[in-house]
């Protein structure tokens, strides 16, 4: 009787195993899914994991660690999962003297920060400071950068007026010249302003030829003791003028060369 039960049993199909095994994959991949989903839902409610800990890193001569630290914890509107990371970014970032900042998140309540200081290479106007990747700044001090070179010209143009002051400050090096000021005003027009008084004109046109002959014929402008030129025009096409300063400071101008037409 066994025996004959035995043999009219039929063995489970191969497929139908198979879409068992399959539909148990499935289920729980689902939980799974919907687990991390509650999971993930729970852990971002607000005050859950809170950021408890700010660590601060960088070099700092004008900042101050613990008004960074204010300033974060101000800025913080959630926990772990749900603060801004762009709002706190942008809110140290519009700090002065801060250059650039990384953060990132350490788990489970931590905040890693880094802070780039400005490097400033110049002042910019009457009260501000441009550093050396040529972006204004204005901190709340600059009084002790007096003594920088000040840089003036119309919005947007601090790339091009840092990039001339290195060419200047290049060809000047070496030269008994020192260099108080670069404007370019309105009109796109060059000025060069250096400590003993002596302003000189570049025009727009052909500046780092005018330049170049500034620098040559300056040395005989000033062999003469007794007289010192104040303001040197180089904007014409073959010579330059020159006005004089006097022991008395009067000044009286003088042509130099052949000027002909200017730019």
């Amino acid at each position: 009787m066994a025996k004959r039960r035995a043999k009219t049993e039929k063995p489970v199909p191969y497929l139908a195993r198979h879409w068992v095994a399959i539909s148990v994959s499935v289920a729980g991949l689902v939980l799974s899914v919907v687990g991390g989903l509650y999971a993930y839902h729970y852990l971002s409610q607000p005050g859950r994991l809170p950021l408890r800990v700010v660590e601060i890193k960088g070099e700092f001569r004008h900042l101050d660690r613990a008004s960074i630290q204010r300033t974060v914890e101000d800025a913080i509107d959630g926990g772990f999962f749900t603060c801004d990371m762009p709002k706190l970014r942008d809110a140290v970032m519009d700090m002065p003297w801060v250059a650039e900042v990384s953060i990132r998140r350490a788990w489970p309540d931590r905040l890693q920060m880094r802070v780039i200081e400005e490097v400033p290479l110049a002042r910019w106007g009457d009260d501000a400071l441009v550093n050396t990747g040529a972006r204004v700044f204005r901190p709340e001090v600059t009084g002790s950068y007096a003594d920088m070179v000040r840089l003036d010209g119309p919005d947007g143009s601090a790339p091009r007026v840092v990039a001339f002051l290195r060419q200047v400050a290049g060809l000047l090096e070496g030269r008994p010249l020192q260099l108080t000021q670069i404007e370019l005003d309105e009109r796109r027009h060059w000025w060069l302003h250096f400590a003993d008084g002596l302003v000189v004109s570049l025009g727009r046109e052909q500046v780092e030829h005018r330049l170049v002959q500034f620098l040559r014929v300056y040395p005989g402008l000033v062999a003469q003791p007794q007289r010192r030129p104040g303001r040197i025009d180089m904007r014409y096409t073959h010579g330059f003028a020159v006005r004089w300063r006097e022991h008395n400071d009067s000044q009286s101008k003088a042509g130099v060369g052949a000027p002909q037409g200017n730019a």
